[in-house]
């Protein structure tokens, strides 16, 4: 499909009765307030259709017990792409949809429910009872894939950089890239704009705007994961943990050549606040207030730069200008680098004077913003020279000899008690727990709290997320006990809300600067899976190894491959990864160290951990199985995607109750158990098994024997 020929899909022509909930993925099963509004909605009644995803069995099922547990009755109705030819024209599956009066789509790929409902260009009859039941009432939800193809016009992939800087991707190869940018027609339920998914998090309002403007469309919506906006009519409500944003273009312009968008207005929405579709207003929450100038506003430009389309990167600056003095600072910009293409992408960002409208509401203690007409504009050019990468380390923290990171591959609850009690030798009490990675941080803190108490070891909590961190910044008494800890715990979860919340606004925050004040003097710092990848200077945030060997590594937070971003930056020793024998993530772990130029990677199994002495010359192993270290030589090393050549290339495993030197690796290594030798052996087998299905071959032309030269034990060739 040429852009000259995308058109809005299927419009009603009666006015629907029913409502629309499109949410942005990731949808969490606690996400109790956006479960209630679906309720409310559908009467507790809903009919569950997984033919987005590849296993529509498996997440059926998951799906219709999650509704469940919130008093829904939900079922399954098997109307498959599997089996689409019989079972969307299937009398009695179509009974069945129509008995729920309600749907809900999963995620997935949005391209099967589209060719599931329409079958060579003919409506299925699926299709048409879910339309009447749309018109007659009830409720039409998706998330994900499933809210992709509420729009008429629908994105089917790709990545911002590539769709301002590639455009759309015509090849017929394309399909099978996610990363190219390709556009389709959805089923055309919401008729008010262009919609698109996973939206903050993943970086996609390059790609949404670019597909607005091939698509004809003035409006736009970018939905963020475990959000959802939901339609009655002409209005529509934002429900959930983030928001969304909101693109008007109907006074942009675009220049033609290399792309360029100007004057676009974006709305950040909040929880709680609502749209007039109709007119294309933006309508705050009733507990929204102006935000007042004061000592504590942004007066200058992030110091932390991002690349344009990083994870929450734009979301990050909005939220900046909303908290700044105009007089002195009211634009912000980041850029992405097209280095095959030779492209730089230049995002600006502008809170306009007497146009843009800067809210914010306190609630439960957390913070909610609201940005209102912000301009953005954004400029594709050729480049001359593209830097490796956007991060700025804003603390070079210069820690006490004594001082120690301890990073874990795993929840140390759980590790057996002889392994355990290494761990617990490097506690000081008092312990302060911080959950800041979790999207539970109360009830993951008292999982931390229960366990030390039966440890006998004193601990509390220092209550910092994403969403209360302006105000603990604030709190004198919260940066004193911080102080006074003997040691701090940060618990597992997802690495980008560390960094979101300890760099808030791409900036570090007077928390963070506690906690590097803390870690100079020799507080231990203990981290845990998502959070021990969050404390290096560059962390990796998504991605598996079959997707490395496919794709490679990229900062665009939308890539199909491993995303690196940055981190707080405690350690530049290298990349650091967990769960790393379960994930079998030595693959993406050796393509991003490649492509991050770094020397080494950390591969931190489960039940071990690493213990980062302050000086960074000496490294020690604890816990269990141990830590397998990558060393590059940067001079030699070659492996990229698809391209599994081994040179430049050490594997050594740090066993339990090593200590070692970095420029003593070898020889600190040279004797090494049998079950390490094992377990290294069983982290190149998954490493080739990745690559076999990364490459889809039946039989794996890994070489084997090549890469067992790469280990650090020579003894392991004989």
């Amino acid at each position: 499909m040429t852009p000259d020929l995308i058109q809005t899909t299927h419009r009603e022509d009666r006015q629907a009765l029913g409502s629309l909930a499109l949410i942005g993925g990731r949808f969490e099963a606690d996400n109790t307030a956006l479960f209630k509004a679906l309720y409310e909605r559908c009467n507790g009644r809903i009919a569950i259709c997984s033919m987005a995803s590849g296993v529509p069995e498996d997440v059926g099922a998951e799906t219709v017990d999650e509704f469940r547990a919130h008093g829904f009755y939900a079922e399954l109705i098997p109307v498959f792409y599997e089996n689409r030819r019989e079972s969307a024209h299937d009398p009695h599956l179509i009974e069945r949809l129509q008995a729920f009066g309600s749907v809900f789509f999963t995620g997935g790929d949005q391209s099967r429910i589209v060719e599931t409902l329409i079958q060579e260009g003919i409506e299925t009859p699926a299709l048409k009872a879910i339309r009447e039941l749309y018109l007659t009432g009830g409720l039409i939800a998706g998330s994900s894939a499933g809210a992709a193809i509420m729009s008429g016009p629908m994105i089917l992939g790709g990545t911002s950089l590539n769709a301002i800087s590639r455009g759309v991707d015509m090849r017929e190869s394309a399909k099978d890239d996610f990363d190219a940018f390709r556009l389709g027609e959805g089923l055309g339920f919401f008729s008010w704009g262009m919609v698109d998914q996973h939206f903050l998090q993943r970086g996609r309002v390059g790609r949404l705007i670019k597909a607005a403007q091939l698509s004809g469309e003035s409006l736009a919506f970018g939905i963020d994961e475990n959000s959802a906006l939901i339609v009655q009519g002409s209005r529509g409500e934002v429900v959930g943990e983030t928001g969304i944003l909101f693109i008007d273009l109907r006074k942009a312009s675009f220049e033609d050549g290399e792309f360029a968008v100007r004057s676009a207005r974006v709305s950040f929405l909040d929880d709680g606040d609502a749209i007039d579709l109709q007119r294309g207003r933006p309508i705050p929450a009733a507990d929204k207030r102006r935000t007042r100038v004061g000592r504590a506003s942004y007066r200058s430009p992030a110091p932390v730069r991002r690349n344009a389309f990083a994870s929450y990167g734009l979301h990050d600056l909005m939220l900046r200008l909303v908290e700044s003095d105009p007089t002195f600072y009211s634009k912000d910009s980041a850029s992405a680098f097209d280095a095959p293409q030779g492209n730089q992408v230049t995002l600006h960002i502008q809170r306009r004077p007497r146009r843009s409208r800067a809210l914010r509401a306190v609630r439960s203690g957390e913070i909610r913003y609201t940005a209102l007409n912000f301009g953005l504009d954004i400029h594709c050019a050729a480049l001359d020279a593209c830097p490796l990468n956007e991060s700025t380390q804003v603390l070079r923290p210069d820690p006490s000899p004594g001082a120690r990171l301890v990073l874990l591959g795993s929840t140390p609850i759980n590790w057996p008690c002889a392994t355990r009690n290494t761990l617990l030798s490097e506690l000081r009490e008092p312990v302060g727990v911080l959950a800041t990675a979790s999207g539970e941080p109360t009830a993951m803190a008292q999982r931390y709290l229960d366990w030390l108490a039966k440890e006998n070891i004193q601990a509390e909590l220092l209550p910092i997320s994403l969403h209360n961190i302006e105000r603990a910044s604030r709190d004198r008494a919260l940066l004193k006990t911080i102080d006074r800890m003997g040691s701090l715990l940060f618990t597992g979860g997802d690495q980008r809300r560390v960094t979101e919340a300890l760099l808030h606004c791409a900036e570090a925050t007077p928390v963070l600067h506690s906690i590097v004040t803390a870690y100079e003097r020799g507080t231990p710092l203990i981290a845990v899976a998502a959070s021990a990848t969050a404390l290096g200077a560059r962390m990796i945030a998504e991605g598996d190894s079959v997707a490395a060997w496919r794709y490679g590594s990229s900062e665009d937070a939308s890539f199909s491959g491993v995303v690196v971003e940055r981190g707080i930056g405690l350690t530049r020793l290298g990349l650091i990864d967990q769960n790393f024998l379960r994930r079998h993530r030595l693959g993406r772990l050796l393509i991003a160290c490649t492509a991050e130029q770094q020397r080494f990677g950390f591969g931190l199994c489960e039940g071990a951990g690493l213990i980062i002495h302050g000086n960074e010359h000496e490294i020690e192993a604890i816990g269990s199985n141990g830590v397998v270290v990558v060393e590059l030589n940067l001079d030699r090393v070659r492996l990229a995607p698809k391209v599994p050549d081994p040179s430049g290339v050490r594997l050594y495993l740090l066993e339990p109750g090593q200590r070692v030197r970095l420029d003593d690796l070898a020889g600190a290594t040279a004797q090494r158990s049998a079950a390490a030798t094992a377990l290294l052996q069983e982290a190149l087998d998954d490493l080739a098994r990745d690559y076999q299905i990364a490459l889809g071959e039946k039989e794996s032309v890994f070489n084997a024997p090549q890469w067992l030269q790469t280990l650090g034990d020579p003894v392991a060739l004989h």
